[in-house]
């Protein structure tokens, strides 16, 4: 996986204008399958969503450490540094960083986290229960968006947009071979 996420793009730089965002995509294998962590945000859209932070300088990792621990409450030394997906742009130079991570399962983690995470396996976005458009009011203007209905959740925006490019960049036929994984520490 680590191969296929080096070939990571990055954006034209937008100067100091446009605020730099890390999102912690958190990646764990159960029965022979991927899956993620999402956290319920009952007070904010999208309702599912990932850890993510504004950051300062070019490296994101170093706040991928703190935010898998205040984020998710794994430990960092518990944590594998697998890449970066393709850098996505939006209004006001607004510039989101997904970088992909290898936590524990959730039974093992011993995690400190209040509230557990809301567990994903990536093959049910390939076969939502449903996908509707709804139109979002973002700064006086109407977006649509697509909105998945997966189990008893719904996921749109950027997380939905960031795991679909993973789910994308796995099935590449052009994905590279396996790397040997790094800890964030």
């Amino acid at each position: 996986m680590r191969g296929v996420l080096e070939q990571s793009k990055r954006l034209p730089d937008a100067g100091e204008s446009g605020t730099k965002v890390v999102l912690v995509l958190p990646l764990y294998v159960e029965a022979g399958e991927l899956w993620t962590l999402l956290r319920e945000e009952p007070d904010d859209s999208p309702p599912l969503s990932f850890p993510a932070t504004p950051f300062e300088g070019d490296d994101p990792w170093p706040t991928v450490a703190r935010l898998v621990n205040t984020g998710l409450g794994v430990e960092p030394s518990r944590v594998l540094r697998l890449g970066e997906l393709d850098e996505l742009g939006g209004p006001g130079g607004f510039r989101l960083r997904a970088c992909v991570v290898a936590v524990p399962s959730p039974e093992e983690d011993g995690s400190n986290v209040e509230a557990p995470p809301v567990r994903l396996p990536l093959s049910a976005l390939k076969h939502p229960r449903l996908i509707e458009e709804r139109t979002f009011e973002i700064e006086g203007q109407s977006v649509p968006f697509a909105v998945y209905h997966v189990g008893r959740h719904r996921l749109w925006g950027p997380p939905l947009d960031v795991l679909l490019r993973l789910i994308e960049r796995l099935e590449r036929p052009e994905s590279g071979p396996e790397l040997p994984v790094g800890s964030l520490n």
